[in-house]
């Protein structure tokens, strides 16, 4: 909890030096790349130096980094045609990504790193280019500690190298490249299949009206929830988890009355974001989606890997929501700022106050209990 702390205040610390040394030159390009590079090498840092005890998943990641060392090229093709061993493997593209990557280094510690730095250069770039202010930037990386750090940093290396495909497919999208889009996802797709969802993107998108679609799956989200078991049945295939329909689960409440609060928020000022940001349909589509996918947490926790290629377009409109209040008033808006930085610093407590803790690799620390039954 306490080094995430010390992340999250460096990046309010950073962000507010920033726009006082910059002043009214704080939201050009430059400032804003050097702001993006420097809280990314932060953040790059903050994941590739992690102990492999930090993390549901990163010791299994270490086990099978390890053991593809073991294996020769015509093994892995072997395995990978093998249908028997593809259940355990599930991706068969991530084992021809490692042994890639082993040619520049072998150290699973490098390996951490090189992970990190794909995904938080894609990370960067998606904000950089949908961006326009250096507040968006402060506010987008907090949102990202706060909600998506214990995912995306420590814990599933597969559906980050996934995600960090999505990112750069958006620009795409924005550009109608289809087929360039299309290649990626779907090389993406042999690392972590639940990337696959992303692909009707390209279409829905554009629709023409985003405000009214995102208003109808909001009233109709009650109807979602009473069907949620129907509609893990009908999505289970992206996620590649054949029986999540098996599982029971108390649900995520405090998560999903966040969530929807922010939907709602977004609802109420979505006239004054869509007039001043045309490209917020974007962001207004993506979080209808994810407002879709919400009832399947409440069926299994592990379902929250399909809302995520869609919920991290919160890092966008959540800024463009605090935004609006400016063209009412500058103080309002700045309380507003200040009132959702609260809110996401007492969440974090919140939610970390029993979190198991972060420790670098040159300490000893124990494995997850899950590793020592």
């Amino acid at each position: 909890m306490w080094f995430n702390l010390v992340v999250i205040l460096l990046i309010l610390f950073l962000g507010f030096h920033f726009k006082h040394q910059y002043n009214l030159k704080c939201n050009t390009d430059i400032v804003r790349k050097r702001f993006i590079i420097i809280i990314s090498f932060v953040l790059v840092l903050q994941s590739g130096l992690r102990n492999m005890a930090v993390g549901t998943d990163t010791y299994n990641y270490f086990w099978i980094f390890n053991y593809v060392k073991t294996l020769s090229w015509s093994d892995i093709f072997e395995t990978s045609l093998n249908h028997t061993q593809l259940s355990f493997w599930k991706d068969p593209g991530y084992m021809y990504f490692q042994k890639i990557i082993q040619y520049i280094s072998g150290d699973f510690q490098v390996y951490l790193f090189i992970i990190a730095i794909l995904f938080f250069s894609s990370l960067g770039y998606f904000l950089y280019k949908n961006t326009s202010r250096l507040t968006d930037l402060i506010i987008a990386f907090v949102i990202y500690e706060v909600l998506f750090y214990t995912f995306f940093s420590i814990t599933g290396i597969r559906q980050t190298i996934a995600t960090a495909a999505t990112l750069y497919s958006f620009e795409l999208v924005k550009k109608r490249k289809l087929i360039p889009f299309i290649i990626l996802i779907l090389l993406a797709s042999t690392i972590h299949i639940s990337c696959l969802i992303f692909l009707p993107i390209y279409f829905v998108f554009y629709v023409k009206r985003p405000a009214l679609v995102y208003g109808i799956v909001l009233i109709l989200f009650p109807i979602f929830f009473m069907y949620r078991h129907f509609l893990m049945d009908f999505f289970r295939v992206f996620g590649g988890y054949e029986k999540y329909n098996k599982y029971a689960s108390s649900g995520t409440l405090v998560f999903t009355t966040m969530f929807l609060l922010i939907a709602i928020a977004g609802l109420w000022r979505s006239k004054f974001i869509l007039k001043h940001n045309p490209n917020s349909r974007y962001y207004f589509i993506a979080l209808a989606i994810a407002v879709l996918f919400i009832p399947l947490t409440w069926v299994n926790p592990t379902a929250m890997r399909i809302l995520l290629y869609f919920s991290i377009f919160m890092l966008l409109l959540i800024p463009e929501i605090i935004h609006s209040f400016n063209y009412s008033s500058i103080n309002v808006r700045r309380g507003v700022t200040v009132f959702v930085m609260i809110i996401l610093l007492s969440l974090f407590i919140k939610s970390s106050w029993n979190a198991p803790p972060y420790g670098f690799f040159w300490e000893t620390m124990p494995l997850p209990e899950v590793y020592l039954n």
